[in-house]
């Protein structure tokens, strides 16, 4: 007779673990997947230890580091008396064989063993509904096998329940005012006449484009400071400067101080100092910069979960979006869209974040790969220069340059003609709202 315990898939547990000792952040991908589903103790042991080394920062994998991890905790510290250095080393050497090193071939594995865990579980779940029809005395034998089958199948879903809207609209006024706020919803851009048209909110990705080297990475980092200045946590991953370069553009914008000089070191004592304020304060914020030369859904995927666990997470700013028809982030045109599609759901939408980043504008004024990016961003926003002939319309003090909402999904968008007056300053890498033009009325 078939004992439940050979209900299981030893092996690919075990290629669980031999992936995450090389590779710990794909345990991300295994968030339905707990200690108990695993039929071998040492494995239920050793990913305990793992998911907790991650939750905490700390990316290696060793003998020594799964011990204290499970002795850290009285909840696990009976764990640690099943496992053993030379077991532990053991498995060091057996995981060079058995690791996956993709995040398909890993999530295979997961599923085979959640299958596994879901046939055993629901086998002993109906050995009780075997026991309740055995037992006449029993009453409500119908109530009480839906319920077993229904918690079986409760603690094997990997997808949300679909509640009835009554359900939820409470929480979602809740969520609604709680958003609320000198008469805005979301979190308040340094622009306040862009407030009018759109904000920053949790599940929403507002795009920045421009053409190139027209200032979109200096109004990400504008936007980074000003979130900074608000308390909130924020992830810069970037694809164009690395943390050297970004870190002196941050310091000359935060500081005052010239670029150029601030680089060649020819500034004064009084700028010195506000240099050494600006680093102080940077040294307070919840605030990550990753430069990523070629992004791809995993390394995102796996840096944005990190970061959430060890520092929390408010804002994602991805700079930027775009193919790579001349050697760009991106592999194709096709991974794009992918990518897009990825930070505004997977990342802004089911983890609650909110999104910014920046594309690439064409000389007309409309977003390169506007199907890609379009598709999913909530707002797309133009950075371009003023004309001469708007500069001298509007007025010095109005700016020098615009900045007009061409596609809005959570509000207005501009008319053909309208626009924000800004005011940029790239030697301090600086972007202000200047005075607001008046439009002029045809008669």
């Amino acid at each position: 007779m078939t004992s439940v315990d050979d209900i299981n898939s030893l092996e690919s547990e075990a290629g669980i673990i031999a992936s995450l000792i090389h590779k710990p952040d794909f345990i991300f991908y295994s968030e339905y997947l707990l200690p108990n589903h695993f039929t071998n103790k040492e494995n239920r042991c050793v990913y305990t230890a793992i998911g907790d080394l991650v939750e905490r920062g700390i990316t290696t994998i060793d003998p020594y580091n799964i011990i204290e991890s499970l002795n850290a905790s009285e909840a696990t510290r009976k764990y640690a008396d099943e496992l053993s250095i030379e077991k532990l080393n053991e498995l060091m050497e057996m995981s060079d064989v058995l690791a996956r090193h993709t995040v398909e071939e890993y999530k295979m594995l997961v599923d085979n063993v959640l299958d596994a865990a879901f046939r055993r579980d629901t086998f002993q779940r109906l050995k009780e509904c075997q026991a309740l029809c055995y037992n006449r005395a029993e009453t409500n034998v119908e109530e009480k096998i839906y319920s077993i089958i229904d918690d079986v199948m409760t603690e094997f879903s990997t997808t949300n329940d679909v509640p009835m809207f009554k359900d939820v609209v409470d929480d979602c006024w809740d969520e609604i005012q709680s958003r609320q706020g000198d008469g805005y919803a979301g979190i308040q851009f340094k622009f306040p006449a862009l407030n009018e048209y759109a904000t920053i909110e949790p599940g929403e990705l507002f795009i920045f484009a421009a053409e190139a080297k027209q200032g979109k990475s200096m109004m990400l980092l504008n936007c980074a400071v000003d979130l900074m200045k608000k308390d909130l946590a924020v992830l810069y991953l970037d694809s164009e400067l690395n943390t050297r370069m970004f870190t002196a553009r941050i310091l000359a914008h935060i500081a005052r101080v010239e670029y150029k000089r601030l680089t060649s070191g020819s500034y004064n004592a009084e700028e010195a100092q506000r240099i050494d304020e600006a680093r102080k304060w940077l040294k307070t914020r919840k605030f990550t910069h990753l430069y990523i030369p070629m992004f791809d859904q995993q390394t995102i995927f796996t840096a944005v979960k990190r970061v959430q666990h060890t520092m929390g997470l408010d804002v994602l700013i991805v700079d930027y979006f775009k193919g790579s028809g001349d050697g760009d982030a991106f592999d194709s045109y096709q991974e794009l869209g992918r990518f897009v599609d990825m930070v505004k759901n997977k990342i802004c939408g089911d983890m609650g974040i909110c999104g910014i980043g920046a594309a690439q504008a064409t000389t007309t004024g409309k977003v390169a790969d506007s199907a890609k990016i379009g598709r999913n961003a909530s707002t797309i926003a133009i950075i371009q220069d003023k004309t001469a002939e708007e500069v001298e319309a509007d007025g010095a003090e109005c700016g020098n340059k615009k900045l007009r909402v061409i596609l809005n999904r959570n509000g207005m968008q501009h008319a053909s003609g309208e626009y924000i007056d800004l005011q940029f300053n790239g030697n301090l890498i600086s972007y202000e709202q200047a005075k607001q033009h008046i439009p002029s009325t045809p008669y």
